[in-house]
C-alpha cells in the first residue's frame, strides 16, 4: 500500500459510527480511493446503505478524508453520486496523483485522531461564549447546526429523547441490533468493532442486564412491567442535566446527509480539541426517520407523530429539513475509554 493511502485509510476509519459498526469498505484501484458500504460484513448488523445513520457516518468519514489531504497537499476533489447505487453503494471517490501517493508528512497529531465519546458524566461548567459563537456560525453544504445551552430547551430535548427511547426499546429491530453490537469481556474473537461495554457509563450489574435483554423475548416480557419507560428514563438523564446540547440539521437528500455528517464531525473534532467532551444521540432522528417510513411498532404511531411535531417547533424545522444528530456536551468529569478499531486488512482492498 502507498504511504499516502496508507495515511488516507487511516484517517478514514478513525471516523465515527452507529454503535462503532465501522460499515465502510475502502478501495485502492491505483487511480481513486473509493468508499463503500461494506454488505458482506455488516448487513443485518447495523443500519442499511441508505439510511440517513450512514450516510453521516460516509460525512464524517470525508471530513477526516477532508483534514488530512489539506495537510497531504492533495485536491480535495472527490466525486459525489447525487442518489446512491444501492446495488454498487459507493459513497465517494478521490482521485489521488501518482506524484502523491508516496508523501511521509506526518499527520498523527491532527485532532481527528483523539475524537472520541464520553458517556460519563459531564462538570456543571458553562462553556466557553467563543466556541459557542463559533459553533452557531458553523455550516457544511446545505447543513447547520444549532446549539441550546437554556435549561428550558435543554429540558424539552430530554423529554423528546425519552419518549423517543420509550419506542425504541419496544422496537424488536433495534433491540436486535443492540444485542449483536454489543462487546463483552469475554466475547469470543478478535471483535474490535461493536459498542465496548467499557465505554458506557453501567452501574453494577449493568452489563449483566444488558447481556439479558439482548434477546428480544426477554426484552419484550420485562416490557410488560415497565422496563422500557425505566429504561428510557435514564437515558435521557444526561441531556437533561447536559451544559450544552448541540443539533444537527439539513434537508433529507442524500448529498444533504452526507454533509450533516461533515458538519458533525467536524464540530466533534473541534469540541475535543478545545477539551470538551461529547455523547452522540442519534435515537430522536431515527424514531423520526421510522416514523416517515411508516415503520413504527403498531401502537406507539400516536407518540412518533406528538414527537415530530415537538421537534419541528423547537428547532423550527424548514420544509424539507430534518434532525439528523443531537450533542450532549460539557466538560468531562471522567476520562473515557475509547472505542477500538477493527484491523485495516478487514476494510481495505487493492485492486
Amino acid at each position: 500500500m502507498p504511504s499516502t493511502i496508507q495515511t488516507l485509510v487511516n484517517a478514514l476509519h478513525y471516523a465515527p459510527s452507529a454503535d462503532n459498526s465501522q460499515p465502510w469498505h475502502l478501495t485502492w484501484d491505483k487511480n481513486f480511493l473509493s468508499i463503500s458500504y461494506d454488505s458482506k460484513r455488516v448487513a443485518g448488523n447495523t443500519f442499511p446503505a441508505s439510511h440517513p445513520a450512514t450516510l453521516l457516518t460516509m460525512g464524517a468519514c470525508l471530513e477526516n478524508l477532508r483534514q488530512v489531504v489539506e495537510v497531504l497537499d492533495i485536491d480535495f476533489k472527490y466525486t459525489l453520486p447525487t442518489k446512491l447505487d444501492i446495488s454498487n453503494p459507493i459513497y465517494f471517490q478521490l482521485p489521488i496523483e501518482k506524484s502523491k501517493l508516496n508523501t511521509d508528512i506526518q499527520v498523527e497529531k491532527l485532532p481527528l485522531y483523539e475524537r472520541h465519546t464520553n458517556r460519563l458524566p459531564y462538570l456543571e461548567k458553562p462553556l466557553p461564549a467563543d466556541l459557542i459563537r463559533v459553533l452557531k456560525k458553523l455550516t457544511v453544504g446545505s447543513a447547520r447546526a444549532v446549539f441550546f445551552e437554556a435549561s428550558p430547551e435543554i429540558r424539552k430535548i430530554s423529554e423528546l429523547v425519552q419518549k423517543a427511547s420509550e419506542i425504541r426499546f419496544r422496537t424488536r429491530e433495534i433491540n436486535e441490533w443492540l444485542g449483536k453490537s454489543l462487546r463483552f469481556k469475554d466475547t469470543p474473537g478478535e471483535k474490535n468493532d461493536g459498542l465496548d461495554i467499557d465505554t458506557l457509563d453501567l452501574p453494577p450489574g449493568g452489563a449483566a442486564f444488558l447481556r439479558l435483554i439482548g434477546n428480544w423475548r426477554i426484552m419484550k416480557f420485562l416490557n410488560l412491567f415497565g422496563a422500557y419507560k425505566v429504561m428510557s428514563f435514564a437515558d435521557a438523564q444526561p441531556i437533561r442535566k447536559a451544559p450544552g446540547v448541540i443539533a444537527v440539521i439539513s434537508p433529507i437528500g442524500f448529498q444533504d446527509v452526507i454533509s450533516a455528517g461533515q458538519l458533525m464531525n467536524r464540530i466533534w473534532i473541534d469540541l475535543n480539541a478545545n477539551g470538551l467532551a461529547v455523547q452522540p444521540y442519534y435515537v430522536v432522528a431515527d424514531q423520526l426517520y421510522r416514523f416517515q417510513k411508516g415503520v413504527i411498532p403498531d401502537g406507539l404511531e400516536e407518540q412518533a407523530k406528538l414527537i415530530s411535531e415537538a421537534t419541528n417547533k423547537l428547532l423550527q424545522l424548514q420544509n424539507g429539513e430534518a434532525l439528523q444528530m443531537l450533542f450532549r456536551v460539557g466538560y468531562p468529569a471522567k476520562k473515557p475509554v475509547k472505542s477500538k478499531r477493527i484491523s485495516i486488512e478487514k476494510i481495505y482492498t487493492e485492486t
